[in-house]
């Protein structure tokens, strides 16, 4: 090879090497602005108290929660009350998430890690967005696949796609957030209890706590009539103890062509709660109704944690059917 073409040789080397320098010089830098370890969403911490609304939709179910006056609502609920501190847990641990590794900005593989826009039943994506009190938006993700100690996120605005650390529930589940507790009466606290089965009259029954508040007495039986033990009612005592809600509606005031049982329970303190058991497909749905003033005595004791009670219908857990479907003839020694 002669001098003149290795100097060419050498000349275009030269400067395919500059090009390819200048052009890598060039490129936006994303990783320049955005460090492992720092926080992804650094606005938010300083505005925790500020935040009105928070959404989620997994394409499947859509969630909005709204705060009023320091309590928080769920508006696709109908209003139905919040668990503050589930709310206040997600918010913080939104505010502590940080970059820990920068994965794929191809679109086509959202997917695999959960970041594609949830727009079909399929998706398992969730999007996420804060609203503070003036409506200005100050958080909006996809959040996608969870690991041990991270999960994966999308700006809605970026391409890039991130393995945060620092985890995040964000249920799409409206039960994770929803307050479900609606009762708890101490089982002493019951003084006397009427159970009406309204399409078996001979099945209705009453009971009345015995001198010692220890177990309850089958009232107005006859000598044929024997308990099966002197403990057999007492389970039904219980009925209001830690009382929960599988699912909660605005209240179907109508139900007296579904309605079953008709319940009542006075407690020594001289309040009363009366309720209504009805079917509703194959479940059971419970309407209670208490007076204003025996409500305030239940709220000092927090022995109840609903706002409006005579407002909501509630989905009866199953493990509750054990009180509602006895009989009088359940609790007697067979003939």
């Amino acid at each position: 090879m002669s001098n003149k073409y290795f100097i060419y040789l050498v000349l275009i080397t030269i400067s395919l090497f500059f090009l390819a320098l200048l052009s890598f010089l060039i490129q936006p830098r994303y990783e320049t602005s955005l460090k492992k370890g720092e926080l992804i969403f650094e606005n938010i911490k300083k505005e925790l108290n500020d935040i009105k609304e928070i959404n989620i939709d997994n394409n499947k179910t859509k969630i909005s929660i709204i705060k009023d006056q320091d309590i928080w609502y769920m508006s696709t609920k109908s209003g139905y009350k919040v668990k503050n501190e589930i709310v206040r847990k997600n918010l913080i641990q939104i505010s502590e998430l940080r970059f820990f590794e920068k994965k794929t900005q191809d679109k086509s593989l959202y997917s695999r890690l959960n970041l594609d826009y949830p727009n079909d039943e399929d998706s398992e994506s969730k999007y996420i967005s804060i609203i503070d009190n003036d409506k200005k938006v100050l958080v909006e993700f996809i959040l996608g696949k969870k690991k041990e100690n991270g999960v994966y996120i999308k700006k809605i605005k970026d391409k890039e796609t991130w393995l945060t650390s620092g985890t995040l529930d964000m249920s799409s589940a409206e039960e994770d957030w929803l307050e479900t507790r609606i009762l708890n009466i101490d089982y002493k606290d019951v003084k006397n209890v009427s159970i009406n089965h309204l399409n078996e009259k001979n099945e209705s029954f009453s009971l009345t706590k015995d001198d010692k508040n220890e177990n309850f007495l089958i009232d107005n039986l006859t000598k044929e009539q024997i308990p099966k033990s002197d403990l057999i009612a007492n389970f039904i005592g219980y009925f209001f103890t830690n009382l929960t809600f599988e699912d909660v509606i605005e209240r179907e005031s109508n139900i007296n062509n579904k309605a079953l049982i008709k319940i009542n329970f006075k407690l020594f303190d001289g309040v009363n709660i009366f309720a209504s058991i009805y079917n509703q497909d194959k479940d059971k749905w419970i309407n209670i109704n208490i007076e204003s003033q025996s409500v305030l005595k239940l709220k000092e004791n927090e022995k109840i944690f609903v706002n409006n009670i005579e407002k909501w219908s509630y989905k009866l857990s199953s493990r509750k059917y054990n009180v509602s479907d006895t009989k009088f003839k359940d609790l007697l020694v067979e003939n």
